[in-house]
């Protein structure tokens, strides 16, 4: 499994008013959303908020992401096999 990007914010809508999105470096260039995401490429938020996603033991895994959602917060690991 390998994680390009993460999304830690508020419940409800995920385009990025309510929350922040982490890239890996690779991420960034090979799952960009369409626009410069260089300035949201940090290594070790991608770590560590996906380590949380995939040791939380209530995680929803849907297609190519694994969520957990927790008092009015999301996080959100996006990955391909």
């Amino acid at each position: 499994m390998n994680v390009y990007k993460v999304y830690s914010g508020k419940r409800g809508c995920m385009c990025g008013c309510k929350g922040k999105y982490s890239y890996t470096a690779k991420g960034a260039v090979d799952n960009s959303p369409g626009y410069d995401v260089t300035n949201s490429i940090n290594e070790r938020s991608v770590k560590i908020i996906s380590t949380k996603v995939f040791n939380h033991a209530d995680k929803i895994v849907e297609g190519d992401m694994a969520y957990v959602e927790q008092n009015g917060r999301i996080l959100v690991a996006f990955y391909t096999e």
